[in-house]
């Protein structure tokens, strides 16, 4: 049982006290209906480094080529706020519903975190 609250401990201080930490206003963002004749839409997830040491972006990934990502390419100080915008370029897609995600890769303990755009691109 020591052994076992020994490792906790450890696992404790070794997660805990590396701090860096994405805090999202959301993660996921819903357009609704949209015409499917636009040429783009976009949005902008907006984030917080919760943590005490500087957060850094190292890449994302898209569910679609039809999907932009751009981003501050400086770290983000503790307490700082960054943002992420995402831009789906809805005629490049057939009409309907779409639902895509981007992963945001990055040095916090997550080393992954997940947004979500949706909607219906309508004619």
């Amino acid at each position: 049982m020591k052994r076992l609250i020994l490792v906790f401990c450890v696992l404790l201080a070794v997660y805990g006290a590396s701090a860096q930490h994405f805090e999202f206003a959301e993660t996921s963002f819903d357009f609704g209906s949209v015409q499917h004749s636009l040429p783009k839409i976009e949005h902008r997830f907006h984030f917080t480094n919760d943590g005490d040491e500087p957060l850094v972006i190292t890449r994302t990934l898209t569910s679609c080529n039809c999907v932009k990502v751009s981003y501050d390419k400086k770290p983000i100080p503790p307490n700082g706020k960054g943002f992420i915008d995402v831009i789906y370029e809805v005629n490049k897609k057939e009409a309907g519903i779409f639902y895509k995600t981007i992963e945001i890769y990055s040095n916090s303990p997550e080393k992954r975190n997940i947004l979500v755009i949706r909607g219906n691109a309508v004619k």
